[in-house]
């Protein structure tokens, strides 16, 4: 091998090189996705001193290519081999680590989850030894610098890109740009010494260092530009355009998520509407924005699409009750384990959504499945079943994302809940029939008129339910109720008119102090059915808060308190069994799915036409119109401030060029020198015993067009250099006007003709 004590391309360019592959590195072990990641950007480093051995060797690139391979095969495999139990020999390590591989990739091809978090390290360890070996590769054998920057910036992009944790990972791309504007400077300059030597150029040896200062300031100046320039959001209806391109892309996350799933995923901000505690408040402003389309086989009678579940009643609004840990429920775990209940049919959604950051699952009650990896808030009951309150993507939802739901929804008739068991099981006692000392004896003393008459929960609640229609009116623009005061009492005997959160909670607590289990849920009423699309479209005016009530056997059944909203009644069954509104009378076993059924298979997100979602920016309201037309009023002085610096900055450097140019170019002296450059950028090679009259032939036959101005500007130059004599007169602007297109169109045409030869001979030496 040569000797690397005097690199030609300079230990710059090495540092350069290394120190982009080494922050890309960085950052990835900055993101802490996975324990073991502290090994690539050792495995980086290593493979950029290897690709520099290999550049500088003397083997065919195939050969180098090959060493590279089983060296970096080794290199890996000990890396990330020391993440192992330290009891295990080295050919068990290697061993494991192939099975590892293997069972990932059988899990890639069957459609399985793979949870192996090494494998994660092991991969990503050998793109890093990619990334360092091609890098050094194009840097000191074959210069394409592009290829060296492009891959390991695109690696890093994509961190940033889709990181939500807390490490200041944008810090690493700017370094990285930084570090790639300083090495496209240098293999510049590079180049050009090279050609300065072999033509026996003399130039200053430390004219790098000026190089890379000029670079680096050029550098700042164009990072801390684009820092300050304003960040405008993603227009939805662009995302709409994009939604066919958006699908195979959409399908690669999808997979990600089911092979990498041992990954950490971090919180971020959502725009979810609901939270964990639901205030009984003043009006309230929702508007007319899409929030989703929900795909179904067929429409149900009627529908709530629900988010979040309530429980405690305290201080005037409700709270979820205290949680056990989230559990992370994997699509192939099958269906979540919750409580088994009779009288259900089996639903599959497919959800089409809207918000451009939203974490909340939204489907029919109950759900028993979905096809994204969830976090499941739930507490847990006598049995160990799962009580949930809601369902959050352990990924980020954007703006058109797809999943799938399975729901069981309750087709029970009006007689069987009539007759069903009020033997309540302990966790129900405990936690749904809770009524503060905050509610007062007027509203606990209607409740128990209301229900008096009744023998059963589920007339006892339909009395409730229609008292509440009848006598308070509908007003979603109420005041909040008067300090000090309770909201239901208020609502009930006060204000009589309410919107849903006030119908939902008053209902409850009626309910709850008569010895009915009940709780509040929020979500989203069930929307305009679009008979072509076969879609729920969904808005958010549609955001809706109702009542669940506890049936032994058959569980939590929906009722509307609210009398915008309306009402359909359960059929009433004559004789025979309990059974549901279908005449079914045993009890509705669990559902079991095969995996395809698992995932909606009814419903085939392909077939859903990309035409029928929303242009979001049509819905915006008049208040939300004013906010986006004075966007600018938002925009703080600093942005404004730093982009009138660049706008100027850049007409500065356009007026400083125009002047330098007329400065070069009415001189004859450097207008011949100026000659000289563009005979170099057309490929033109002068050698130190060419007369200026053999030079101006060169570039005569390359440009024959040009002749003239070539002519003439070479014998003023001759005139002014060798006698004193040149023309004071002679005008070399009107030579430039008319030799500067000729050149430009030259030297582009042969900067693309030798693209075009070096392709077929790339090809050639790939073989």
């Amino acid at each position: 091998m040569r000797k690397l004590n005097r690199l030609e391309e300079g230990w710059t360019t090495l540092f350069l090189t290394w120190a982009m592959v080494f922050v890309a590195a960085s950052a990835i072990v900055q993101s802490n996705l996975i324990g073991g990641l502290h090994v690539i950007p050792l495995v980086g480093t290593v493979a950029i001193f290897a690709g520099l051995a290999l550049a500088k060797s003397r083997f065919p690139g195939n050969t180098a290519h090959l060493f590279s391979f089983i060296y970096g095969t080794f290199l890996v495999l000990f890396f990330v081999g020391t993440n192992l139990p330290g009891d295990m020999s080295w050919r068990e390590r290697v061993f494991d680590m192939i099975l590892r591989q293997v069972e990932w990739l059988r899990d890639a091809f069957s459609g399985g989850t793979n949870r192996d978090g090494l494998i994660f390290v092991i991969q990503t360890s050998f793109v890093f030894w990619l990334l360092g070996y091609t890098a050094a590769w194009y840097t000191f054998r074959h210069p394409r610098e592009w290829r060296v920057v492009v891959p390991t910036g695109l690696v890093l992009l994509s961190v940033v890109y889709y990181y939500v944790g807390p490490a200041p990972l944008s810090l690493y791309l700017a370094i990285y740009l930084l570090l790639a504007l300083l090495y496209i400077a240098r293999t510049y300059l590079v180049a050009h010494e090279k050609n300065w030597r072999s033509s026996g150029v003399r130039y200053e040896q430390t004219i790098w260092f000026s190089f890379l200062r000029a670079a680096f300031l050029a550098a700042m100046i164009a990072l801390m530009a684009a820092w300050m320039l304003p960040t405008f959001t993603a227009s939805a209806a662009v995302g709409n355009v994009f939604s066919d391109v958006n699908g195979p892309w959409k399908g690669f996350q999808d997979n990600w998520t089911r092979l990498f799933s041992s990954l950490r995923s971090y919180t971020v901000a959502t725009s979810d509407p609901y939270r964990d505690t639901l205030i009984l408040g003043g009006p309230r402003s929702v508007g007319n924005t899409p929030i989703m389309d929900i795909y179904l086989s067929e429409p149900l009678p009627y529908v709530y699409w629900q988010a979040i579940v309530y429980d405690t009643y305290e201080d005037g609004g409700w709270q979820i009750a205290r949680q056990d840990d989230s559990i992370l429920h994997f699509p192939d775990e099958g269906i979540l384990n919750t409580p088994t209940v009779q009288a259900r049919n089996t639903v599959t959604q497919t959800v089409v959504n809207y918000l451009p950051n939203s974490s909340l699952i939204y489907a029919a009650p109950e759900i028993v499945a979905v096809n994204r990896q969830v976090f499941v808030d739930a507490s847990k009951d006598d049995s160990g079943s799962l009580l949930v309150t809601a369902l959050r993507s352990r990924y980020v939802l954007r703006l058109n994302d797809r999943y799938q739901v399975t729901s069981q929804v309750s087709d029970a008739d009006a007689t069987s809940l009539r007759r069903a068991s009020t033997g309540y099981p302990t966790w129900i006692r405990e936690r749904y029939l809770q009524v503060p000392a905050t509610v007062t004896p007027e509203t606990l003393a209607l409740a128990e008129e209301l229900a008096a008459p009744y023998d059963n929960p589920f007339d006892k609640a339909i009395s409730i339910r229609n008292y509440l229609r009848q006598n308070i009116a509908y007003n979603d623009q109420i005041p909040a109720p008067p300090e000090g005061t309770e909201p239901v009492h208020y609502t009930l005997f006060v204000s009589k008119e309410a919107y849903c959160n006030y119908y939902a909670s008053a209902m409850a607590l009626m309910l709850r102090s008569q010895g009915v289990p009940a709780r509040v849920v929020s979500g989203y009423a069930q929307g305009e059915y679009v008979e072509d699309t076969g879609a729920y479209r969904v808005r958010a005016s549609n955001a809706h808060t109702w009542v669940d009530v506890y049936f032994p056997g058959y569980g939590w059944i929906q009722f509307e308190p609210t009398s915008s909203i309306p009402v359909v009644e359960r059929p009433e069954r004559e004789g025979g069994n309990p059974g549901d509104a279908f005449g079914n009378d045993v009890l509705a076993s669990r559902p079991t799915f095969e995996r395809d059924e698992l995932l909606g298979e009814d419903i085939d997100p392909a077939e859903i036409p990309n035409g029928n979602l929303p242009d979001l920016n049509a819905f915006v309201t008049g208040e939300e119109a004013e906010t986006a037309a004075g966007f600018w009023a938002e925009v703080s002085i600093w942005q404004v401030l730093g982009v009138v610096i660049t706008v100027a900055a850049a007409a500065g450097v356009i007026l400083a060029a125009n002047e330098t140019n007329k400065r070069v170019e009415t001189d004859v002296l450097r207008s011949y020198a100026r000659l000289g450059s563009w005979a170099r950028w057309l490929g033109l090679l002068f050698q130190p015993a060419h007369t200026p009259y053999e030079r101006a032939d060169i570039m005569v036959t390359a440009v024959p067009e040009g002749s003239r101005p070539i002519r003439n500007l070479t014998q003023h130059f001759v005139l002014k250099q060798f006698s004193g004599n040149g023309d004071s007169q002679y005008d070399t602007l009107q030579e430039w006007r008319e030799l500067r297109p000729l050149l430009i169109r030259k030297t582009l045409a042969a900067r693309w003709q030798r693209l075009r030869q070096r392709e077929p001979r790339r090809q050639r030496s790939s073989r």
